[in-house]
């Protein structure tokens, strides 16, 4: 029992952690991230396992470190000065196609490691990069020459239309009838649409979804 518990309270505080920290993929956590999951990880552990010592010798310095990250965070968003502190400010490594050597020096990054990053962003020739920076958290941001960019639409001049989110309006065999409702879409125009497609059934329908220019997907339960 006492080993439940104390697993239940190790997930628990997990879970605390992670709300705390927020929707951040590993590679966008600041370096106070970093390192309060690496010692809550491990404080974490040792309230799940360690059966002779309090659960609160564990508990206390979880909360606190908790809270030390909620406060680095709520600073760093009302203040520029804290999240450059605690986050650090974006440096940049090209400029104008030219490789500045001191901001290398600065980050500690060889130019070995500059290329193996411009490679991760399918960049594998200096002159067609005019500006590279590097993010606080790592990554490489880079603006290609005019001459190397994809080109756009705006481009070439070339008129679009609108293209909004399509709509599901069926999900795993039932009808979405909030999204069928705000689309004023009626039930027998959609079965008529899938008996068009050989479709008996709403429920051989996994997924229906209607976008913006009127055109239905259909993917079946079974498709082969």
């Amino acid at each position: 029992m006492n080993s439940i518990v104390r697993i239940l309270l190790s997930f628990f505080m997990l879970w605390l952690g992670l709300r705390v920290l927020g929707k951040k993929q590993i590679g966008e956590l600041s370096i106070y991230n970093v390192a309060t999951i690496a010692a809550v990880g491990e404080m974490a552990s040792s309230l799940a396992t360690d059966m002779h010592d309090n659960p609160f010798n564990f508990i206390y310095p979880l909360l606190g470190y908790f809270f030390l990250t909620y406060l680095m965070t709520y600073f760093s968003l009302k203040f520029q000065f804290a999240r450059k502190v605690f986050e650090g400010s974006p440096t940049i490594v090209i400029a104008n196609g030219k490789i500045l050597e001191q901001n290398l020096k600065s980050l500690r990054l060889s130019i070995d490691n500059l290329f193996i990053k411009l490679r991760e962003e399918k960049v594998f020739n200096l002159k067609e990069i005019e500006f590279a920076i590097m993010e606080p958290d790592g990554k490489l941001s880079i603006l290609l020459k005019r001459l190397y960019r994809t080109v756009t639409a705006e481009n070439i001049h070339l008129s679009t239309q609108y293209e909004g989110l399509p709509i599901i309006l069926v999900r795993e065999g039932k009808f979405e009838e909030e999204n069928l409702k705000s689309l004023g879409v009626a039930k027998s125009w959609l079965m008529t649409q899938l008996h068009a497609q050989n479709v008996g059934e709403v429920s051989e329908v996994f997924l229906a979804q209607l976008d913006t220019s009127g055109q239905l997907y259909i993917d079946l339960m079974t498709d082969w």
